[in-house]
C-alpha cells in the first residue's frame, strides 16, 4: 500500500499554521483515519512501514510523528533511529506492554502512551484540537459536509472504510459484546423494556458477585485444610520407565555385578597358599620400586610449588595496576554525569563505558587465574601430603593400608602401595588367610543374595512386569500411613468422598517433588497403595483413615 496524505479542516488564512503530522505503523492508516474524523485543522500522512515513512519524511519537517508499536514488533527498532532526525519536531509512541521502559528512556521521544489507549491523550500530544462538527456547524453546514464526505467515500472507498472502523473503534458502546447492542436497541424500540433489562443486569452482577465471593472462600478453605490436615497425599503409578524403576533396576545390576565378582574372589582365594613363599620377596622389591617413584613425585612438586607462588606475586600485580573498585565505579558514574550533561558524544560515552567494561573482564579473569592458581598450589601441597602418606604406608609392617584423599594421577602408586601390603599380608598369612578370606567373601555372598531378594520384593523391580501403584506423603503425615488404614478420594478435593482401597508397606528413600496446591518443592517418602478403584491412581490427592468432612 503506498503512503497516503489526508487533510482535515479548512486550512487557516496562513498555510505554514497548518501541522504536519505522520502516523506510521501496521494500522496507520485507520489511526490517521480517526484523526481526520476529529476535525483538526493538519495535514495527516500515513505509512504502514518505514519504507513509506521515510519517502514521506523527505516531503519536508514534520511537527508530530505518531509511531504504533502497540505489537511491540518492528518499529521497535527503527523508533530510536526517529528520534534522532531533525526533520521531526515531536514524537509520541503507542507502546506496547514490553516496549514501554525502553522507549520512555530515548531522548528524542516526547510522549510514550501505554494502554489502555485514549484518544484524547493520542490528540492532545498531537496539538491536536478536537471539534466537534454537530455543535460548531450549523445544519446547512453538517448537511454539505455530510454530502461531500459521501463523495469522497465515492472516491476512496478504502480511506471511507479505514474511517468508518477507525470511528467504530473510537466508540464505547460499539466494544461491548453483540448480545448487548441488541438488547440495548430492544430496549429502545420497546416500551418498558429497560427498566426489565436493567433489574436483569442487577441480578446478573449479583450472581457474578457471590459466585466470586464462593470461590474465595472455597480458596480460602483449601489453604486452610493443606496448612492443618495431616492424611492427605498424592498418589502416582509406578511403571516401567519411571525414574525410580529405573534406578531400582539399576541397583539390582550392580548388586548382581558385585555378586558376581565374589563368586569369583571365592574361586581365586584357593590359589593364595601356593603363591605365599614368594610373595615377601616380590613384595620388598616393588617397595624399593614405589619408594624411587614417590621420592620423584615429591620433588617435581615442591619445584612446581615454587613456580606457581612466583605466578601469582606476579597476577596480584597486574590486578593491583587497575586500581581499585571505587575509582572504577567513580569513573562510570563521571562518564554517565557528562553524558547526561551532554559533555561528551554519545559514542565516546560507549567506547568509554566498553574500555570499563574490558578492565572490569580483565579484572575478573586475573581473579580467576588467581584463584586457579592457588586452587593449584593447594591441591599440589594436598599431594606431597598424600604422597608422604604413601611413603609411610610402603614402610609399615601393617597388613593393611589406610589411605586417605589423593588424585588420580597417584591412582597407580597408590595401587603398588595397596599391592605391597596385599603381598606382604599374603606372605604371612599363607594358608590361614585363605581360610579368613574365604569366610569373609562367603559372608558378603551372603548378604548380597538376602539384599537382591529383598530388593525384587519391592514395588519399583514389581512395577517392571506391571503398574504398581504408590503414595507420595510428606514427612508431617507419615504418622498416619500405617500399613492396612483406609484410603479415601474425593469428587471435589475433601468432598463426595469414598473409599479406594488400603495403605501398603512403606519404601525407603527420600522423594522431593512440589506440593499439588501451592506449587512449592516438598520433601517425603513413598508408601505403597492398595487401590481397589485404579482412577484413583489419577487423583490429585488421596486421604487416609476417613473423609475430610466425614462424607
Amino acid at each position: 500500500m503506498m503512503p497516503t496524505m489526508l487533510h482535515t479542516g479548512e486550512a487557516p488564512a496562513n498555510d505554514s499554521l497548518r501541522k504536519r503530522i505522520m502516523v506510521m505503523g501496521p494500522a496507520a492508516h485507520g489511526i490517521a483515519a480517526a484523526l481526520v474524523r476529529m476535525q483538526s485543522n493538519s495535514e495527516i500522512h500515513s505509512a504502514n512501514t518505514a519504507a513509506e515513512a521515510i519517502e514521506i519524511l523527505k516531503t519536508g519537517d514534520f511537527d508530530h510523528l505518531l509511531i504504533d508499536n502497540r505489537s511491540d514488533g518492528a518499529m521497535s527498532l527503527t523508533i530510536p533511529a526517529l528520534s534522532r532526525l531533525e526533520s521531526i519536531e515531536n514524537i509520541t509512541v503507542l507502546a506496547g506492554p514490553q516496549s514501554g521502559p525502553s522507549i520512555s528512556a530515548l531522548p528524542g521521544v516526547a510522549n510514550v502512551i501505554s494502554a489502555p489507549y485514549n484518544p484524547v491523550e493520542i490528540a492532545n500530544s498531537l496539538d491536536i484540537e478536537i471539534r466537534d462538527s454537530r455543535k460548531a456547524d450549523k445544519p446547512e453546514q453538517n448537511r454539505g459536509r455530510r454530502a461531500s464526505d459521501a463523495v469522497k467515500a465515492d472516491k476512496d472507498p478504502e480511506i471511507h472504510g479505514e474511517v468508518e472502523e477507525a470511528s467504530a473503534e473510537g466508540h464505547v458502546e460499539d466494544e461491548r459484546p453483540l448480545v448487548l447492542r441488541m438488547l440495548s436497541a430492544l430496549a429502545h424500540m420497546i416500551p418498558g423494556l429497560t427498566p426489565l433489562l436493567s433489574l436483569l443486569y442487577k441480578n446478573l452482577a449479583l450472581t457474578v458477585l457471590s459466585a466470586l465471593f464462593i470461590a474465595f472462600v472455597s480458596y480460602g478453605i483449601m489453604i486452610a485444610y493443606f496448612l492443618t490436615s495431616g492424611d492427605w497425599s498424592s498418589p502416582l503409578q509406578l511403571q516401567r520407565g519411571h525414574e525410580l524403576v529405573i534406578k531400582a533396576e539399576r541397583d539390582m545390576g550392580e548388586l548382581k555385578v558385585k555378586r558376581n565378582l565374589v563368586t569369583q574372589q571365592l574361586a581365586e582365594a584357593g590359589n593364595k597358599a601356593s603363591r605365599g613363599r614368594s610373595a615377601l620377596e616380590r613384595a620388598e622389591t616393588l617397595a624399593n620400586i614405589t619408594s624411587v617413584t614417590i621420592t620423584q613425585e615429591t620433588e617435581n612438586h615442591i619445584e612446581r610449588q615454587l613456580l606457581i607462588k612466583d605466578e601469582i606475586h606476579a597476577l596480584r600485580s597486574v590486578l593491583n595496576s587497575y586500581g581499585s573498585s571505587s575509582s572504577r565505579r567513580a569513573e562510570r558514574a563521571r562518564l554517565q554525569n557528562e553524558f547526561r550533561r551532554r559533555i561528551i558524544t554519545r559514542n565516546l560515552y560507549q567506547r568509554s563505558l566498553l574500555n570499563l567494561s574490558e578492565v572490569e573482564e580483565n579484572i575478573v579473569n586475573l581473579r580467576e587465574k588467581i584463584s586457579a592458581k592457588k586452587t593449584e598450589l593447594k591441591l599440589s601441597e594436598q599431594s606431597i601430603a598424600y604422597l608422604a602418606q604413601l611413603k609411610d604406608q610402603l614402610s609399615s609392617n601393617k597388613d593393611k593400608a589406610t589411605l586417605y584423599g589423593g588424585k588420580a594421577e597417584f591412582i597407580p602408586i597408590a595401587n603398588q602401595v595397596i599391592e605391597v601390603q596385599q603381598v606382604r599380608a599374603s606372605g604371612k598369612a599363607d594358608v590361614a588367610e585363605y581360610e579368613a578370606s574365604s569366610q569373609t567373601l562367603n559372608n558378603s555372598l551372603s548378604v548380597l543374595t538376602k539384599s537382591i531378594t529383598e530388593l525384587e520384593n519391592t514395588p519399583m523391580i514389581r512395577a517392571q512386569e506391571q503398574p504398581v501403584n504408590v503414595l507420595f506423603v510428606p514427612y508431617d503425615n507419615l504418622d498416619a500411613y500405617t500399613k492396612g488404614e483406609h484410603l479415601y478420594t474425593c469428587a471435589i478435593a475433601i468432598i463426595w468422598c469414598s473409599e479406594v482401597g488400603t495403605v501398603g508397606a512403606p519404601i525407603g528413600g527420600e522423594i522431593v517433588t512440589t506440593h499439588p496446591f501451592f506449587g512449592k518443592p516438598i520433601r517425603g517418602q513413598f508408601v505403597e497403595a492398595n487401590l481397589t478403584e485404579k482412577s484413583a491412581a489419577q487423583k490429585e490427592i488421596i486421604h487416609v483413615g476417613r473423609p475430610p468432612l466425614f462424607f
